[in-house]
């Protein structure tokens, strides 16, 4: 950080020079000068002082901005020091940049050639001026400007480069093949060179000299068995399969470790279907220690797009195996193995790679996703509150690991940290509606638990507006009021449309029942319940069941059904005192 300090202070005061020393200067010589106009015809503009003083601070807070990466704000200061002096080769120079980064690539060139006329001999430049050219797809005038830089220039014989490129845009491939040429007989033989010379020879359907070239390259270093490999990508990109298995083969006789020929091998058996070899391949790749894990996980997510049948995921998890003991600290081994165990259906092995991996590094978002979808499924609340709450610390803006927090946290009845949750949930979610109302049903049910009475029916009441037909949040809602003996003819109406639709659910029945019950309808609230009583064991409506009995005056029924609620382990806190006492406790 601080090399970048002093290069940008220096940079500065290179640029506040003019401005420190001019009133010294202007004091020795207080006559004016005549501007000086140069053989091209061009005359700087002369300034007054204030005027230099005020170009010089718009140019030099434009470069503070241009060298922070603030394009816009660095165009907008050089365009106000263009308008004082628009002959000054420096703002031209500079507009130019800042246009052809913000793609105004007209007047980028305007500016480039307004540059080059201040100094004709800046080989900077003219290099901007070139890449405008290329930018604007004049190519013939970026050639003629690139030759121009390196004969006038010499030393700058990579700009052969960009030629050859223009020349290809152009369609002149045998302009190209020469200029290329050239820069061979500059720089030697390379990778790179050969490669755009075969792809020019393909294009004009001239193989066999595209093949000499990855001879040439060959020959000009017959140890280097990677321009054998080279060589052989070639034949298997032009599909002479049986080359490129030649020459491969050969390569892996001098070095059965050479890793880009067993890469190379993998799209040979690819291309053939030759799957035992491909899979034989794989598992060498991933067993070696000089394979990246970048290139391994290129593997993994190619046999796992493959992975559709039994033997595929089998295959799958013993690549992954293989993987993991290789790099048994790497969270993508650790990732891609919990993935394998997860499609063979190990989901428990499988958490436990996910959750090793997330341990390594957190910043995995789909990673977090499973680990916690995984702990609601085991309805394990403690782990899942717990990896909610490590997961939102990475992503607190993601609004479906902020649920699974507070689903964690619902169910291990710690109803004010779901609240918390679920307002955060809600929140970030306003342009998903279903989920935002999932939200706010979940809230609804957590702030009936806290006894916030009102914040819970603005949630359900909300959920309704959006979806009046939502049994759940009808059947919860009124379900609430009645135990509040609140709106009990709302919650009839509520309770009744669920009903109505589902004639034969014994939780919507019991709820409707209650209702009832709360209104002292017993006879009404009994012939519902008996509608429900044959399709349900749920201790909760055996004992609504006792409690209309014994309001009916049939105590010794009423008895008797408390202690079947009592034996099906969901009744109320009053059941022990009910089936000992014979009597009603609400």
């Amino acid at each position: 950080m601080s090399v970048k300090k002093h290069v940008f202070k220096s940079i500065l005061i290179a640029i506040l020079m003019p401005v420190l020393f001019e009133p010294a200067l202007a004091q020795k010589s207080p006559k004016k000068k005549s501007p000086k106009t140069s053989k091209s015809g061009f005359t700087p503009k002369v300034l007054s002082t204030e005027d230099r003083v005020y170009f010089e601070a718009c140019f030099i807070e434009g470069m503070r901005y241009y060298l922070i990466g603030q394009t816009k704000l660095a165009q907008n200061f050089f365009e106000k020091a263009y308008v004082i002096d628009e002959t000054n080769g420096g703002v031209n120079y500079q507009l130019s940049k800042v246009n052809s980064a913000l793609s105004n690539n007209a007047r980028a060139l305007v500016t480039a050639q307004a540059a080059i006329k201040s100094d004709p001999k800046n080989i900077e430049y003219i290099i901007q001026l070139a890449s405008v050219y290329e930018a604007q797809g004049e190519f013939e005038n970026a050639i003629k400007t690139y030759q121009k830089i390196i004969s006038d220039f010499p030393g700058n014989n990579e700009y052969y480069y960009q030629i050859g490129a223009a020349q290809i845009q152009l369609n002149k491939l045998d302009d190209a093949i020469k200029t290329y040429d050239k820069i061979g007989t500059i720089y030697g033989a390379s990778f790179e060179l050969t490669r755009q010379k075969q792809q020019i020879y393909v294009k004009q359907n001239k193989i066999d000299l595209a093949i000499k070239e990855g001879q040439k390259l060959i020959d000009s270093d017959p140890s280097n068995l990677q321009y054998r490999v080279d060589q052989a990508e070639f034949y298997y990109f032009i599909n002479r399969l049986p080359d490129a298995l030649s020459l491969v083969n050969g390569v892996l006789k001098q070095d059965p470790d050479q890793i880009s020929a067993h890469l190379l091998l993998v799209d040979i058996y690819k291309s053939t279907n030759d799957n035992e070899k491909v899979f034989a391949e794989y598992k060498y790749l991933l067993a070696q220690q000089n394979v990246s894990v970048q290139d391994k996980q290129k593997i993994m997510q190619d046999v796992m797009k493959a992975a559709t049948t039994n033997e595929k995921k089998v295959q799958l998890l013993e690549l992954s195996t293989i993987f993991v003991k290789a790099n048994p600290s790497s969270n993508v081994a650790l990732t891609n193995q919990g993935d394998a165990l997860f499609l063979n259906g190990k989901k428990a092995e499988s958490r436990k790679f996910y959750i090793a991996s997330a341990k390594k590094d957190g910043n995995n978002y789909n990673l977090w996703l499973q680990i916690v979808i995984l702990d609601f499924e085991f309805k394990e609340y403690d782990s899942l509150a717990l990896h909610g709450t490590e997961a939102v610390d990475y992503f607190p803006n993601q609004s479906m690991l902020w649920y699974y927090r507070a689903l964690g946290y619902y169910n291990l009845k710690k109803y004010p940290n779901a609240i918390e949750s679920l307002e955060e949930a809600k929140n970030l979610s306003s342009k998903d509606m279903q989920f935002r109302m999932q939200c706010l049903t979940l809230l609804g049910d957590a702030y009936n638990e806290t006894k916030k009475y009102s914040e819970s029916d603005a949630a359900f009441d909300e959920v309704l507006r959006y979806d009046k037909n939502n049994d759940y949040v009808l059947n919860n809602y009124s379900y609430y009021l009645s135990l509040r003996k609140d709106k009990l003819e709302l919650a009839k109406s509520m309770a009744e449309r669920v009903v109505n639709r589902n004639p034969a659910e014994p939780n919507y029945i019991d709820t409707y029942a209650w209702v009832l019950y709360q209104m002292k309808d017993y006879q009404g609230a009994k012939k519902q319940l008996e509608i429900a009583l044959p399709n349900t064991k749920s201790g909760t409506i055996l004992e609504h069941y006792g409690d209309v009995l014994y309001q009916l005056g049939d105590k010794v029924n009423a008895v008797e059904y408390w202690k079947k609620a009592k034996a099906a382990g969901d009744a109320s806190e009053f059941i022990n005192k009910k089936v000992a006492e014979g009597k009603l406790y609400e």
